[in-house]
């Protein structure tokens, strides 16, 4: 058991002192930066559309959504049929 956790213990420690080694900015941090930049984008994007294709978008992407949230989602059993019937139990059964 101890040398499971302090195997544990110096893969950590690798990984953190590999992590601090690259520097530069953390992940959560570029995404937070490009997830800003592109609302700014898509904000700009919808401002220059013109009023009727900006409504026409609007209805879209709503009857969309509404389509999906109404609908039933899809099965996801993968069993077929003949998966589904019960085990042969001999000859003599019948």
């Amino acid at each position: 058991m101890s040398f499971i956790l302090r195997a544990a213990l110096v893969i950590g420690a690798l990984s953190y002192f590999a992590l601090q080694r690259d520097g530069g900015a953390r992940p959560t941090e570029d995404l937070k930066a490009m997830a800003e930049r592109q609302g700014a984008q898509l904000s700009a994007l919808a401002g220059s559309l013109p009023a009727e294709m900006r409504a026409a978008a609007t209805e879209a992407v709503t009857a969309e959504v509404l389509k999906r949230l109404s609908s039933e989602t899809a099965s996801r059993d993968t069993l077929l049929a003949v998966d589904r019937r019960p085990d042969w139990r001999g000859s003599d059964l019948r």
